[in-house]
């Protein structure tokens, strides 16, 4: 979209959103915990599967090591839906990742997620809410 106003090319909000996870997953599944928090709001909530609730940027970035650590590699997520209201954005999505089996192998898991983003002062995407599980 082109915005004659401006004179610059604008980006809608799942575009932005997009390039939002392209950024956090070349940090996740680089080992980068503390790139992968800098994606959130200062008071984020992050809810994990199996486990409890882990709010503000700081202990998000706690939680995402502890997933690296977990020896998930290979994360990727796609985006199904984005519907913005206003200053928010809600997306769902598909996550998939290999881990570390019982057996020792590597296997393929695979998931799906909700987050809602928030705009902003600088028309920037955060993470605000992320909750995410695996199918079983």
């Amino acid at each position: 979209m082109y915005d004659h106003r401006k004179g610059t090319a604008m980006t809608t909000a799942r575009e932005t959103i997009e390039a939002m996870i392209k950024t956090l997953l070349e940090s996740l599944n680089s080992g980068d915990a503390a790139g992968v928090a800098a994606h959130y709001t200062d008071d984020a909530v992050l809810l994990p599967p199996d486990a409890a609730r882990v709010d503000g940027r700081e202990r998000i970035q706690g939680a995402w090591q502890r997933f690296i650590d977990a020896d998930y590699r290979d994360v990727a997520m796609t985006t199904q839906e984005v519907d913005v209201f206003g200053d928010v954005a809600n997306e769902v999505g598909t996550i998939s990742a290999t881990a570390p089996g019982e057996d020792g192998d590597r296997g393929q898991v695979l998931g799906k997620y909700v987050a809602v983003w928030k705009r902003g002062r600088d028309d920037t995407w955060w993470l605000h809410r992320d909750i995410w599980n695996f199918n079983a």
